[in-house]
């Protein structure tokens, strides 16, 4: 369990401030599970069955970690993938150009896997859509350039997330 609270610092997320965004550009992509996770593990959801847990697992992230529903906006990571009904969605919960609230990776562009990378299954169609419509995309923001094959990093993903997977997409 991570002691990391959100507190005052949540009131500079509701108005665009230059100390909230990268600068210049971000470092790296960090992607990580909601499982497994050494920043904000959460045991709610092990296995991604295609119901649409993201509201439960923001409201049980705010009773947890802190934070307000009415009040707080953004997720302190910028994607959230998630498995609704038999498709994969890539979910923004963070402005990209805001810099990740995850200690230690503040300048890297998060992406959230929800559930448990050493028991769920992940088929191809999950690897795809990360790498097309998050990973490969940061390549062509103008002030990022990010190159996924040399920017990405992996934080605790168990044996069921194939990397070389998904670096068969990167382009």
């Amino acid at each position: 369990m991570s002691d990391y609270k959100f507190g005052e610092e949540q009131a500079s997320e509701r108005e665009f401030i230059k100390s909230n965004i990268f600068r210049p550009k971000p470092k790296g992509i960090l992607i990580f599970d909601s499982f497994n996770n050494k920043f904000f593990p959460l045991d709610l959801i092990s296995i991604d069955k295609g119901d649409f847990n993201l509201k439960s697992y923001i409201s049980q992230f705010r009773r947890t970690y802190g934070g307000n529903e009415s009040s707080d906006i953004f997720m302190p990571f910028h994607y959230c993938v998630e498995l609704i009904g038999k498709t994969y969605f890539p979910i923004q919960t963070r402005p990209i150009m805001y810099r990740s609230k995850i200690p230690g990776y503040e300048e890297y562009i998060t992406v959230c896997i929800l559930g448990d990378s050493h028991i769920d299954v992940y088929p191809h169609s999950l690897y795809k859509i990360i790498a097309h419509t998050i990973l490969n995309s940061l390549h062509y923001i103008p002030s990022f350039k990010l190159d996924p094959s040399e920017h990405t990093e992996y934080h605790h993903l168990g044996k069921q997330f194939k990397i070389e997977q998904l670096k068969k997409h990167f382009r």
